[in-house]
């Protein structure tokens, strides 16, 4: 009863992400029906000459594989930069954290 309209952002912000997340759960259930339903058809309509395979992977897995294949890909020098960058990201953060915590002892 004490709470005010800012005390509920995160109570909206962690029901739009519990949506979020159950919408990408039905969206990749609709992906591993759309392939049992399309290999099931394909082979009832076309016998064993059919070539149609449920999924070998999991969305997840084809994913991660994904990411490995990209990563293998970067040039050194792309490499480099994502350093550079994770480097500048690290120190901004550390600069941040000292004006906010200088006072305190």
């Amino acid at each position: 009863m004490d709470s005010t309209p800012k005390d509920l952002e995160c109570y909206i912000k962690a029901e739009e992400m519990r949506q979020s997340r159950k919408d990408n759960e039905n969206w990749q259930m609709g992906m591993y029906n759309l392939s049992a339903f399309s290999t099931a058809l394909a082979r009832a309509l076309g016998g064993k000459k059919s070539k149609a395979e449920y999924m070998k992977q999991s969305l997840h897995e084809q994913i991660k594989e994904k990411q490995q294949v990209e990563d293998e890909n970067l040039t050194e020098e792309q490499i480099e930069t994502e350093r550079d960058n994770l480097l500048a990201r690290l120190m901004t953060m550390q600069a941040n954290f000292e004006l906010n915590h200088s006072g305190e002892d």
